[in-house]
């Protein structure tokens, strides 16, 4: 049994992650976490976020005290269970890395759809189009003077 972890937004957008499924995967910002997300950009997500956690019933996704919550499709938790063959939608803090979480074997894999990324949008848009409002409404101000 495997553990699929596709980026869907956040810096690590468009990459995949196939962990064990025996053993404790960390979500979170600190470099030792299995699936790490940037700490400098992702800052949504807490250092150490999050944990998928083995147990004797399946796996249950633990929220470890996050600043900002971890969402499973939208609706916020503090522990849920996890059952193989679902794909999950995870969102660690509002507007923070989004994943896709998949647990099954190598045919459940192999049979799983590409997930549907997010748009990722340049660094330099939100200042260019304010930059830009402000130049119009400025020469539309210096034309009615």
């Amino acid at each position: 049994m495997r553990v699929v972890i596709d980026h869907v937004a956040g810096t690590r957008r468009g990459q995949r992650q196939e962990l064990d499924a025996s053993k404790r995967i960390r979500f979170g910002r600190h470099p030792d976490c299995e699936v790490a997300f940037d700490p400098y950009r992702d800052i949504d997500a807490s250092s150490r976020h999050a944990e998928l956690r083995p147990v004797e019933a399946g796996w249950v996704l633990v929220d470890l005290g996050s600043s900002n919550g971890t969402y499973i499709d939208g609706h916020r938790v503090t522990e849920a269970k996890v059952a193989s063959l679902t794909p999950l939608d995870l969102v660690f803090g509002p507007g923070g890395p989004r994943i896709r979480l998949f647990l099954g074997d190598e045919t459940a894999i192999s049979a799983l759809h590409p997930p549907v990324l997010e748009k990722s949008w340049p660094p330099w848009l939100v200042p260019a189009i304010g930059g830009g409002s402000f130049v119009i409404l400025f020469v539309l101000l210096l034309t009615r003077c």
